[in-house]
């Protein structure tokens, strides 16, 4: 139907063509006899002709219907297609964090984030697991790329997590290479500040930081993140190190509370 259509459109604009070419030719013989108005008229008349005749042959009503039934199967089919990526990246989050699970030496809970707490907005979660599910207060929390927090209320179907990020959390820390200790605290920003660090320590960017495994919150040796800059407060008898979470704490959606 396609190349029908663009065949009779071409021989349409050929007639047209030849319309405009006799016509002139009338009026070259005719010594400007005919006025200029009678001319446009013919004009017209053989080029509306032409279109009656073309609607007879090609049904654009039905053609238009056609192409707006295509245009919604066409968005339909987009749709369930963002949909079913959607699914697909939630299996390969699920998949990596049953892996992780099962080759970390922890006994942990797997748990999905539902919300954020409105009134910590950016350095506590909301997940789905409470009393009910074996959740408690104080259990660590982490991600498969490292310490996320740990959980600070908890009620029987829901808890609330305290994130590494907030001003409020103090994690015991070492720098790995060096095995250099200090305390991490968060900072309104999204990063961690790690405190207490001695001034003759060679504790550098690019440095990692580990859980120190201090109290009975956090094990030792979990990932925490990396020193993105050094330096020393004005007064203070340490230095400190500015880290960067290796888990990016905003796009949380599935965590694991250890167990302990």
């Amino acid at each position: 139907m396609h190349s029908q259509t663009k065949n009779i459109l071409k021989i349409l604009a050929v007639f047209i063509v030849l319309s405009l070419v006799i016509i002139n030719s009338k009026n070259i013989q005719s010594s400007l006899r005919i006025p200029s108005t009678d001319l446009s008229s013919g004009t017209l008349g053989a080029f509306s002709g032409a279109m009656e005749a073309l609607k007879k042959v090609v049904p654009f009503a039905s053609l238009r219907r056609n192409n707006r039934l295509l245009s919604s199967k066409i968005e339909l089919l987009n749709r369930k297609i963002e949909e079913l990526k959607i699914v697909d990246d939630e299996n390969k989050r699920l998949k990596d964090l049953l892996g992780f699970r099962k080759a970390i030496p922890y006994n942990t809970i797997p748990v999905q984030v539902i919300g954020r707490d409105p009134s910590n907005w950016s350095n506590s979660l909301i997940i789905d697991k409470g009393v009910n599910f074996g959740i408690k207060k104080n259990m660590a929390v982490l991600s498969t790329r490292g310490l996320v927090g740990r959980v600070v209320e908890v009620g029987k179907y829901s808890a609330k997590i305290l994130l590494i990020s907030d001003p409020n959390s103090k994690v015991g820390a070492v720098i790995r290479r060096n095995r250099q200790g200090g305390i991490l605290v968060g900072r309104p920003d999204g990063e961690c500040k790690m405190v207490y660090i001695a001034l003759d320590s060679d504790v550098a960017a690019g440095d990692l930081v580990i859980s120190a495994g201090f109290g009975s919150i956090f094990p030792k040796g979990i990932l925490i993140g990396k020193v993105t800059r050094v330096g020393k407060e004005p007064g203070r008898m340490y230095k400190y190190a500015i880290v960067r979470p290796s888990q990016d704490l905003s796009r949380l959606e599935e965590v694991l509370c250890i167990i302990r």
